[in-house]
């Protein structure tokens, strides 16, 4: 009797939690598993405990920070051999006591957005070397990094106890991960190595020497070197602080780059330093490129007294952009009162906009000290304090404060070891969330068994109420997808349409060119693409256009620039295929256009549908340079289109030559029901 009415009084309350969690905002298992399970109370305790803690954490940042690339080498393989090494060497002078080293991981913006993770190993080592380049210790062994659920772009941390005396260290990949735009090409790559003796980073201007693979394009950005240069794509070391005004110092605009601006930091009293590193400005308009206001040629100097002159000059740099990176300027040890700071070749990116030299901080150090931090900084070529975004102010007063744009400075290694606290604190509550959700599709699974043997009125519960939420979540769902597709056909399409048409009014303006000619290109794909989402977002109605009329569309917009064709029979317009098959075929298609586009140098395109035989004839000619019979023969060519074609279960021939071009042949099964409106 006592289990009955145990079970009975589960059933009522699985039966109130299911009527209360339809008009509330949790569902009823949800309710119901919070109520019941004490587990699940300890990880919302938790979660509430482990939130309030990233608010003083830094975070990465999606947005482009500048700077140089990394380290990137590429390799034919996915799995590295003894043949076919890949590995990178950082080697510094004098060998010391390691006991942390953080590795960056590269980023990259493509068409598809942000890669935060570009070239990342899928599985990689390292180790420690001495100075005879023999391994000490193994510091770390990743072996499935893209498997991480929250990593996006964190720096990996390795705590070394013992400390470990290396005079260099080794990163191994031992399975690489498919470079996105390469055919058959894999890529290994690296922002920054960081390898601390306390807080000093060893690796910091050290030897890079690269084991295996080749060097990608684009030298710009990747180099060897840039893996030990001190930049990364992570911004400014700083921490969320308490709320200040200030945001930077910035001269006044000059009209030429060659007019020299300066600053001069009186630390008080005489003292012997002997480094300075200045901070760059945050940019004060997103159009502007980070890094605003850096000098590109600078000259430091020391002075006893301030007098004219009585100043020796320590330093003399020409820069290239360190976007939002902290630069410095290290020098033999010298003594003094004054430091002056001259950009003897200001910042000026464009013609028409006025040179700047601007800084958000400027450090003069001794050893690790800080002697500028809260001393008196001027210029005679600033301008008074000028209001900012936010309400926030360019100030003489801000190069000194400890702060930056965006938060409290500190050092590189506290900054790493506080970016990985939000992993792992990020991390946490990932699998927390995740053991909540088990818990209560646990407790769904008891509360329907309970229902179900109770008979009919449980069933009468698990059947009706269950329905009508599965058709109130399809009408939100509906709506959801129509507000979606409005902003992206709104929103997105008009932007990317404007960003197409000041491309095109720069071209006509200032003669083509590559860049434009690109940024004309990918708007317009992303166009197309845009237009196949909002297509298949939206439900059927007398709004939506047919399949063929959409694969037409699809081909004025990315063929634009060439010699198109566009034919169908009649009986292949009438044919409307699943949601999911359509996707498939939408993709294929631009695939295809953008395989012609980026590699075929096609002059003319054409394009025939048909319907023969019972099955939908998509056939795509070119007239360019074909590809190499022996490149057909290999898997991984042309993969995207076959993948296509499996899904669709549809038959794929492609014939090319270098003298005809490429004809591919596309040919799905259509159940006689599809092929028209009226059957």
């Amino acid at each position: 009797m006592n289990r009955l009415t145990a079970f009975s009084g589960f059933f009522s309350l699985s039966v109130l939690f299911m009527a209360a969690g339809k008009a509330g905002d949790i569902s009823w298992d949800e309710r119901l598993a919070r109520t019941l399970s004490e587990r699940l109370r300890q990880i919302d305790s938790e979660l509430a405990e482990l939130t309030p803690q990233l608010n003083n954490l830094p975070q990465v940042p999606v947005s482009d920070q500048g700077g140089t690339g990394g380290y990137a080498s590429t390799q034919p393989t996915a799995t590295p051999t003894a043949k076919t090494p890949c590995a990178v060497e950082i080697r510094w002078a004098t060998a010391a006591p390691i006991d942390l080293v953080a590795l960056v991981p590269a980023r990259r913006y493509g068409v598809a957005g942000l890669d935060a993770q570009y070239g990342l190993p899928d599985a990689f080592t390292v180790e420690l070397l001495d100075p005879a380049g023999e391994v000490i210790g193994c510091v770390a062994s990743e072996p499935d990094t893209h498997a991480h659920p929250v990593r996006r772009g964190h720096p990996f941390l390795y705590q070394v106890s013992p400390p470990l005396a290396a005079a260099g260290l080794r990163i191994t990949a031992t399975r690489l991960h498919p470079d996105p735009e390469g055919d058959d090409t894999f890529v290994h790559a690296w922002a920054e190595v960081f390898a601390f003796a306390g807080e000093h980073n060893l690796a910091l201007a050290a030897q890079v020497r690269n084991l295996g693979g080749s060097a990608p394009p684009a030298p710009w950005h990747w180099n060897p070197a840039f893996l030990a240069d001190g930049q990364t794509p992570l911004g400014l070391p700083e921490t969320p602080g308490e709320e200040h005004r200030n945001i930077g110092w910035i001269s006044e605009g000059r009209a030429k780059a060659s007019e020299s601006a300066s600053m001069t930091v009186d630390l008080g009293t005489a003292a012997t330093v002997d480094a300075v590193r200045l901070l760059p400005a945050k940019r004060p308009t997103s159009d502007l490129p980070s890094g605003f206001g850096f000098p590109r040629k600078l000259a430091i100097s020391i002075s006893a007294t301030g007098k004219q002159d009585e100043w020796s000059l320590i330093a003399s740099h020409e820069l290239r952009n360190p976007g939002h990176n902290p630069v410095l300027f290290p020098f033999e040890p010298v003594s003094g009162r004054y430091i002056r700071i001259e950009a003897t070749q200001l910042w000026k990116a464009f013609d028409d906009y006025p040179a700047f030299f601007a800084l958000s901080e400027v450090e003069v150090l001794a050893g690790d000290q800080n002697l500028a931090l809260g001393k008196p900084v001027n210029s005679p070529d600033g301008m008074p304090n000028v209001i900012a975004s936010s309400g926030r102010i360019w100030s003489s007063a801000s190069l000194s404060d400890g702060f930056g744009p965006d938060g409290r400075l500190v050092s590189t290694r506290v900054w790493l070891t506080a970016l990985d606290r939000r992993l792992q604190i990020e991390t946490r509550r990932y699998e927390l969330r995740a053991e909540a959700a088990r818990l209560i599709h646990g407790w769904r699974q008891a509360g329907l068994a309970g229902l179900t043997v109770l008979g009919l009125a449980g069933a009468f519960l698990l059947i009706v109420l269950p329905i009508r939420y599965r058709r109130h979540a399809h009408r939100e769902l509906l709506k959801v997808r129509e507000r979606i597709a409005g902003d992206l056909h709104d929103e997105v399409g008009s932007n990317l349409g404007s960003i197409q048409m000041f491309a095109d009014l720069a071209a006509s303006r200032s003669g083509r060119s590559d860049e434009l000619t690109r940024i004309q290109r990918i708007a317009g794909e992303t166009v197309s693409a845009v237009r196949d989402i909002v297509w298949l977002l939206r439900p059927e109605g007398e709004h939506r256009i047919g399949t063929v009329e959409h694969l037409r569309e699809t081909s004025s917009i990315m063929l634009e620039s060439m010699d198109w064709k566009f034919t169908a029979d009649e009986e292949a317009w009438q044919v409307e295929l699943p949601d999911e098959e359509t996707r498939h075929l939408f993709l294929f298609f631009r695939e295809a256009l953008h395989n012609i586009i980026r590699h075929a140098s096609a002059a003319k395109v054409e394009i025939l549908v048909e319907m023969t035989d019972g099955r939908f004839r998509l056939t795509i000619t070119d007239d360019g340079t074909g590809i190499a019979p022996e490149r057909l023969e290999r898997p991984a060519t042309l993969h995207a289109l076959h993948q296509r074609a499996e899904a669709l279960g549809a038959g794929f021939d492609v014939e090319s030559s270098p003298d005809t071009g490429t004809r591919l042949q596309l040919a799905v099964p259509v159940p006689r029901k599809r092929t028209g409106k009226n059957c």
